[in-house]
Order: structure tokens, then sequence, then C-alpha cells
């Protein structure tokens, strides 16, 4: 039986990237999917949780799964199997093309934007055009199997804290402390706390035991986000920067990005800079969101979409601007309708991405 390895990450990249690719082969059940074995190969990641493995077991899909504490082990020896695929969905695409060659493997690429090692993968599907010639623009595979039209002009407001177990110790208590005031202007909302499965359970229910007095005051309910059609009628999201905001654009459902910088060094970063420490990394930051004013994914494909508060804020300046909003829900109406326009797609990249790696290479080696 051929083998198949999707090489990944942190949540991002696992939720919307290699999720709608398991969901089709789930779904569609073809019938050429019998000759292979799937399985996965987490690489080290500064932006992971340290749940990915666990909820890659929870999809009941993978014969194998190789953890990240496993991942250079893997270059240690030659292993000559030309009928398994290496397929790239996140971590450095150079190291995995080199351990596609020691195993003899074919390397398949699922890229963003260009580096230079794609241009020796067998085959690389792009989110966006960027002309090689082995390359084939497929879209943004996180898009799949979402509601396109999740915008509800209610009362329901959804709470996003991230998928990281440390960031959550902060956000818990930040949103009910929002929560709090928010309901004495505005008696009717309901808000529903979405917890993602990259994170910790044993951090949240100790999170939560602590509070437990504060929400049993509160008009919140407790969410694990396992399907994103749970996101069906919302008025609004508050959430971190993260895969999460370019789904929510494409479900229109309008956002409004926090992100405090009180503690630079809890704030991954790519590559070396993630070792800075201190004022250096503070001073990096600074210059990073001179460069780029927008974190989140719809803002930095059409800047200013929806709104962001990033830096050293006070608790007070996030519950007015969100009180603004709710004051004026002709800014959400309006977000909303920039949405419609904005995000769209008819297809299942899924379904374009396996249909032609079944025909170009996977046919070939059953």
């Amino acid at each position: 039986m051929s083998k198949i390895y999707f090489l990944v990450n942190g949540p991002g990249e696992i939720s919307g990237w290699l999720y709608p690719l398991i969901r089709w082969i789930k779904e569609f059940k073809p019938s050429w999917a019998e000759s292979f074995s799937f399985n996965s190969i987490i690489v080290p990641c500064q932006f992971a949780s340290g749940e990915e493995e666990k909820v890659l077991r929870s999809w009941n899909f993978f014969k194998e799964i190789i953890p990240s504490n496993k991942y250079w082990d893997l270059f240690k020896d030659r292993v000559k199997d030309e009928n398994s695929v290496l397929f790239h969905i996140g971590g450095d695409l150079y190291f995995n093309f080199i351990l596609s060659k020691r195993w003899n493997s074919i390397p398949i690429a699922y890229v963003e934007k260009y580096f230079w090692i794609e241009k020796f993968y067998k085959k690389v599907y792009t989110l966006r055009n960027i002309k090689l010639k082995n390359s084939i623009f497929v879209g943004d595979l996180r898009f799949d199997f979402l509601p396109k039209d999740a915008f509800a002009d209610n009362n329901k407001i959804a709470l996003f804290p991230g998928s990281r177990s440390y960031v959550l110790r902060f956000f818990i208590p930040f949103y009910l402390a929002l929560v709090k005031e928010l309901v004495k202007d505005f008696p009717d909302l309901n808000f529903t706390f979405f917890i993602s499965p990259f994170v910790d359970e044993r951090i949240v229910k100790d999170t939560l035991k602590k509070l437990q007095t504060l929400i049993k005051e509160l008009p919140i309910n407790f969410e694990t986000l396992d399907d994103m059609n749970k996101l069906k009628g919302f008025l609004m999201a508050i959430t971190l920067p993260g895969t999460n905001t370019l789904q929510l654009a494409y479900m229109k459902i309008p956002m409004m990005i926090i992100l405090p910088l009180h503690k630079p060094d809890f704030i991954p970063l790519e590559g070396l800079a993630n070792f800075l420490k201190g004022n250096l990394r503070e001073k990096l930051i600074e210059f990073y969101l001179r460069k780029n004013p927008y974190l989140a994914l719809p803002n930095q494909i059409y800047p200013g979409i929806v709104p962001e508060i990033v830096g050293k804020f006070q608790f007070r300046e996030v519950l007015n601007y969100i009180k603004e909003i709710l004051y004026n829900r002709e800014k959400l109406k309006k977000i909303n309708k920039i949405m419609e326009e904005k995000f769209n797609k008819d297809y299942l990249t899924s379904e374009l991405i396996w249909k032609d790696l079944y025909y170009e290479i996977l046919s070939k080696i059953t």
C-alpha cells in the first residue's frame, strides 16, 4: 500500500489547510483512496500550541502520526520508497524537501507565496498565482466547507481567545470583563466563547473553575470550535489575529481584532527573530507594525476592511470602541456588505487538488 505523509505544523495550517483536504476524502470517499495509507508528520514550529497531535488523532483518519519531537530523527536514515508522497502543508519548505529526498519520496506542496525551493518540488498547488512551471493555482483551502453567509442582525456575539494556552489565561478573564461591562448598556446581548481544540483542556477547565462565580452572572456559554457551522447566525466576532479572521470574512461575519502588546515575549515571531528577547524584541515588533499596519488577514488583502486594536491599550479603550459599534450597527452591516463583495468562492480547492494529484501522480504509483 502506498503512503501519503502530510507535513504540518501549527493550528492555522492544520485547521485551515489540512482539514479541508481530509474532509474531502471523508465526504466523497474516492475509490482510489483505499489504495493509500494516510499519515501525518508534525513539523516543529514556534507558532504551535503543543496540542497538534491530539487534534490530528481526534480525526480518526491517519494510520500513523509522527510527533514534532521525532521530526529531526526522520533525517537520520535513508528510506527507499518511490511510491510514497510527502505533501508539504506547513513547516519549513526547504527541510521538508530535503526529507523527501532522504526518503526518495515524491515531494508535493501547497503554498501561499513563493519562496524558492518550490521549483524543485514535483507539484505545487498555490493559494495565489506564483507562475512556476510546476505549479497550479487552486485558491484558498481555508474557505472550503464553510457556510457562505453566517451573519445575522441579532444579539449574538462570538468570542475567540486564540489557540495557545498561555494566551487563553489572559483572554478568558479579559473577555469576561468586557461582557460584564457590555451587558450593562446592552442587556439583550448573548455571548458564545469558542474554545479552540488546539488548547490544553486542563488549562481551560482550571481557568473556568477559578472564574465560575463571575461566569454564572453573565449571558455566556462555552463551545469547542470543532465545526465552523457552529458560527451560523452571529452579529459579530471579537478575536485575535489568525486563520479564523479570514474564515469569518468568508462567512460574512463582521469582526474586531484585538492584540495586546504589553508582553512582547509572548508574541511568537517568524524565523530567528523568535529568539530575541527584551527591548530588542519589542523594537522589532514596533518596526514590523510601522511597515505592516494591519495584522488581520482580511485587512492584509483589503486594507482597513475590519477594525483592529493593537498595542499597549487600556481595557476601557476596547470597551468604548465595542460600545460605539453596537450603538451604531450600521457599521457592522456595512462591513458585512463589503465582505459579500470581496470574499466569495463557489468551488472546493480541496477537490481541485485531489483530482489533479490523483491523475498526475497517485494513479501512476498505485
